[in-house]
């Protein structure tokens, strides 16, 4: 039987961290339409940049994210401290982002975009001893001013920090407060509650007290409902457009073990490769093919290819890795090695090292739907050191 050695989610000490953190957002002031640019072209999708980083905020620059520059740097001594929480936590917040921005043209990054990209940034995580949850500089009726910088407590379950993100990210393309429980757009979070961006109109309210109020942008609300409400489903949809499909899929190169590898009983020895993808980080399928074999003898998701192959019975054997996107792209590579019987000798190839390191048991787990091996197939299991990361980058 396979071994679920990382079961389901690290999330480390969970939800007990984010007592004490607030669950209120402030009132927010609409921005100024003297030099306010011009108002977003309806359905132009958007990249939205979670910084869980942290950095030092530069002032007198607007609130460009390229530079990390924001009219509030001030409220936070110039500096947000970095998310504190482990990559698994990133991950799930990541994910959570994602689910909720399923049906517009939104994409989700916790990798800061290249120079000439543009995007919103939220920053999440330490923002010293503030009484908000979240704020945004202002609400930008119409996203006149484009990419945006807004901030986010360092919440670690998924659900509440979602929906923080999203409505700090909301404010900077126009959307207001709302006296609905279930909107994101509500200026209350609730870890129990899974507040999503409704298509229904509900009344904009001024503060948390939850005071009724006319709207700052009512020439978007007004489309959709009646003046003093907002939609913000609607409102998404319009911006930002529908969900572009991602068509582009991942990449594999398999680093261990080395194609046409020879191995001698006892042995253990690792099936370990990186994985990237234009959406990555990300949550992959993976399956593991032995010789040919029509069902997959080891079926998981993580975020890379991290196996452990622990005396694998004495033959020739050919490993198809599989392993899939989260919308369903996929890609396929193999890997060929020997298993030699006990006090067997292990040929000398010329420029290849034997001996191949054993990584250690640390690292970060993110999960694994194991399957049942078939009888003789015991020696394959997940390691479940996950780590998401680029080609090149260091692990946890």
């Amino acid at each position: 039987m396979l071994l679920p050695l990382g079961l389901i989610l690290a999330l480390g000490p969970g939800a007990d961290l984010d007592e004490g953190l607030p669950l209120t957002t402030p009132a927010i002031p609409a921005a100024s339409l003297v030099g306010g640019g011009t108002a977003r072209a309806p359905g132009t999708p958007e990249l939205l940049y979670v910084n869980f980083d942290g950095g030092l905020l530069q002032s007198g620059c607007g609130n460009d994210p390229h530079y990390d520059c924001s009219t509030l740097a001030s409220t936070f001594d110039g500096y947000v401290g970095p998310f504190e929480g482990n990559l698994a936590q990133r991950v799930a917040i990541l994910q959570a982002t994602r689910k909720d921005l399923a049906e517009f043209g939104v994409q989700v990054t916790i990798e800061r975009p290249p120079e000439d990209v543009d995007y919103t940034m939220v920053m999440y995580g330490d923002l010293g001893p503030q009484s908000f949850a979240g704020i945004a500089p202002y609400i930008d009726c119409e996203d006149r001013r484009g990419g945006d910088t807004s901030f986010t407590q360092g919440f670690v379950t998924s659900n509440t920090g979602s929906t923080v993100i999203l409505q700090e990210a909301a404010h900077t393309w126009g959307l207001e407060h709302v006296d609905a429980p279930s909107d994101i757009l509500n200026p209350f979070k609730s870890s129990g509650l899974n507040q999503q961006f409704l298509d229904d109109c509900f009344k904009i309210v001024a503060n948390t007290d939850l005071e009724p109020t006319a709207g700052s942008c009512n020439q978007i609300h007004t489309l959709y409902c009646d003046e003093g409400y907002q939609n913000s489903w609607r409102e998404m949809m319009m911006l930002f457009g529908p969900h572009i499909p991602d068509t582009q899929a991942p990449t594999l190169d398999i680093v261990r073990p080395l194609d046409g590898s020879v191995h001698v009983l006892p042995t253990t020895f690792f099936l370990q490769g990186d994985i990237d993808d234009n959406m990555h980080p990300q949550v992959y399928r993976i399956a593991v093919f032995v010789n040919g074999s029509e069902m997959p003898f080891f079926e998981g998701t993580d975020a890379t290819l991290n196996l452990r192959l622990e005396d694998p019975p004495a033959d020739d054997y050919e490993l198809l890795v599989r392993v899939t996107d989260e919308e369903g792209n996929v890609v396929e590579e193999t890997v060929t090695f020997t298993v030699l019987p006990e006090g067997s000798e292990i040929p000398i190839v010329e420029g290849e090292d034997p001996a191949e390191p054993m990584p250690s048991d640390g690292g970060c787990r993110l999960g694994v739907v194991p399957r049942e091996a078939p009888a003789g197939w015991a020696w394959l299991s997940l390691l479940g050191l996950a780590v998401p990361r680029r080609r090149g980058r260091s692990r946890c």
